[in-house]
């Protein structure tokens, strides 16, 4: 998603207000560059988004998020009411190269205790330990408050109108379910042909859709009309080409 951002802050406009994607995006490393780096807002579920909201998840006693914290003691209870204590920090380094600082909580005592078989799969005698990402517990309170909000929330679940329906209709009404080549440079190719394709199509029915209220109504404002039409271009084709055409329309 990174290089996605950069790619178009850069060489086509300027990033929306809010950034909307599946939970398939759902990362700590977006959810800080998004704020941070391109200083926008992520509308952007996680993995475990909507199994979080399900009741069998909130009720169940032996997932570590449904665990009592204490702050003043910084410390875990357990469904059996033992204490897991703050032991150490640690760093993870993922293959992306993204750092997360985790925060290590261990168990007093697991001793001979009669719901371990429930609480963890661990077959050693080894006391349990758990661990906590602040950093990536904070960004998933933070679009959860954005995705419950009656705005925000109306903004993302656009994203099934306005993304899916693309994809669908390159497969089902172009036909294009499979590549012809094989090579990354040749697929990609391939696909900016398909993806062009679909961006005719969508410019050729808004110019149809302006000139049929050019008709209907000709005392209507053209100057909004042809501002309109110019809009949707610079949405479809990008900054240069926009700037061309408008251009040439004025």
């Amino acid at each position: 998603m990174i290089p996605f951002l950069t790619t178009i802050k850069e060489s086509y406009f300027e990033l929306p207000n809010y950034i909307v994607a599946d939970a398939g995006y759902g990362s700590e490393e977006n959810y800080q560059a998004i704020l941070d780096d391109f200083e926008r807002t992520p509308l952007i579920t996680y993995t475990m988004y909507q199994k979080e909201q399900t009741k069998k998840y909130k009720q169940n006693p032996f997932i570590t998020n449904n665990w009592k914290y204490n702050e003043l003691t910084d410390s875990y209870t357990c469904p059996n009411n033992r204490e897991l204590h703050f032991r150490n920090y640690s760093t993870r380094n993922d293959k992306y190269g993204f750092t997360r600082q985790l925060k290590m909580y261990e168990c007093e005592s697991c001793l001979n205790c009669p719901v371990r078989a429930l609480c963890t799969r661990a077959k050693s005698n080894k006391n349990r330990v758990i661990q906590k990402n602040g950093n990536w517990e904070y960004f998933k309170a933070h679009g959860r408050e954005l995705l419950s909000d009656d705005v925000t929330g109306a903004i993302y679940r656009r994203r099934k109108i306005d993304v899916e329906p693309a994809f669908g209709n390159l497969k089902a009404n172009l036909s294009f379910n499979r590549f012809s080549v094989r090579g990354q440079e040749k697929v990609t190719q391939e696909l900016g042909f398909a993806f062009m394709a679909l961006n005719l199509r969508k410019l050729s029915k808004f110019r149809k859709d302006i000139d049929r209220k050019i008709r209907k109504n000709k005392n209507s404002k053209m100057i909004n009309l042809i501002l309109e039409f110019l809009f949707c271009f610079k949405r479809l084709l990008g900054q240069p080409l926009f700037v061309l055409f408008r251009n040439f329309y004025t």
